[in-house]
């Protein structure tokens, strides 16, 4: 072989040498990386692996804590469709109730308007009933007061005879003392013994027994009695005349008894006077009959009649009065004038004191 070719083999040899070396220094430092990484994974997996025994069984609890979700869950899931079926029956029983509801509503609304109706026939009749019995008991007054108020032949024969022989006057003073005995016979006392002694033998019984019971029958109808306050007393009797008694005037002039005033049911100032003085002094009220004479010169009726009454005062009401009239011979004190033809509640009028007083008779005991 010649020195070339041993060259060339040589060099070749060199090579693969050479790349053999290379080679196994590759393995080397493969196995030698090898060998940390073998180290490394023994050092690192002793730590992971209590990490996975950790998540384990941190993986093992929420399992189970899942799974006890689920239980709740299903049994909670039950519970809400239990009681969703049971708000549809509610529900259905809530639309059901409501129609109901509502067609109560409207029942109640008619029947509230039937109500109303009947409430308002009901104000209306009761209206009616008050009205008729109003004047039921106007009627039943007006009858009691025609069938118990009133005098036969015997006694107004009597009174036209007394009139004739006694209703004659020259004074004012003459005048109101007649009107002033008429009011005592007709509380049942004694006057014109004469007259009455005829009167007693034609008739059997006495005149002014008589008129006291026309008199008692008329008190009875006032509902004014001695326990009342006088004040009342007067307010009532005033509204028995005023209801009961109309003023008529006198063709002549005379002075009616008050049984005949309560049989007629009318009459004028002196008649009114007489029998409102009656029953003042019947319920205990000391009076007086009193004759004026009109303050204007001018005015159309120049005379008139009204009642005093022995009183302090009229209560709440108005009236006018003289605190002293011992100069025409009646007691002392106040003295109330009544004007009978007026309620209690129109006594303090300017018309009751537009009078002046010229003659006064106090009522005999």
């Amino acid at each position: 072989m010649g020195s070339c070719q041993m060259r060339a083999l040589n060099s070749r040899a060199a090579k693969y040498i050479k790349a053999s070396l290379m080679q196994s220094k590759g393995y080397i430092i493969a196995i030698v990386l090898l060998a940390v990484l073998a180290g490394a994974e023994g050092i690192l997996y002793v730590p992971l692996q209590s990490s996975y025994s950790s998540l384990s069984h941190a993986y093992d609890e929420l399992k189970e804590s899942y799974s006890r979700l689920q239980s709740d869950y299903s049994s909670l899931y039950d519970a809400y469709n239990a009681l969703q079926a049971k708000y549809d029956r509610l529900n259905a029983d809530h639309t059901s109730l409501r129609s109901s509801y509502s067609t109560l509503q409207n029942d109640y609304e008619t029947l509230e308007q039937s109500y109303n109706d009947l409430l308002n026939d009901y104000s209306h009749l009761l209206e009616d009933y008050k009205s008729l019995l109003e004047d039921y008991d106007v009627l039943q007054g007006y009858y009691e007061v025609k069938t118990t108020l009133r005098i036969g032949n015997s006694l107004a024969s009597y009174y036209d005879v007394l009139r004739k022989k006694f209703g004659t006057w020259r004074s004012d003073t003459e005048m109101v003392q007649f009107a002033a005995d008429l009011v005592s016979h007709g509380l049942g006392r004694i006057y014109w013994t004469s007259l009455e002694n005829e009167f007693y033998q034609e008739a059997g019984e006495h005149s002014y027994d008589v008129a006291r019971v026309i008199l008692n029958y008329a008190l009875n109808l006032t509902g004014s009695s001695i326990s009342q306050d006088p004040t009342e007393r007067i307010a009532r009797i005033l509204g028995f005349i005023n209801k009961h008694i109309h003023y008529e005037y006198d063709v002549e002039n005379v002075l009616l008894a008050p049984a005949e005033t309560l049989t007629f049911k009318s009459g004028d100032c002196e008649d009114f006077t007489i029998l409102a003085a009656v029953l003042f002094e019947a319920v205990g009220i000391d009076s007086a009959v009193a004759y004026f004479s009109h303050k204007d010169l001018s005015a159309e009726k120049q005379y008139h009649m009204m009642v005093l009454v022995h009183l302090d005062n009229l209560g709440e009401y108005g009236y006018w009065y003289y605190s002293d009239l011992t100069s025409m011979g009646v007691a002392p004190g106040k003295w109330i004038i009544i004007e009978p033809q007026k309620t209690i509640d129109d006594q303090g009028s300017d018309w009751v004191g537009q009078w002046n007083l010229l003659a006064a008779a106090p009522i005999d005991e």
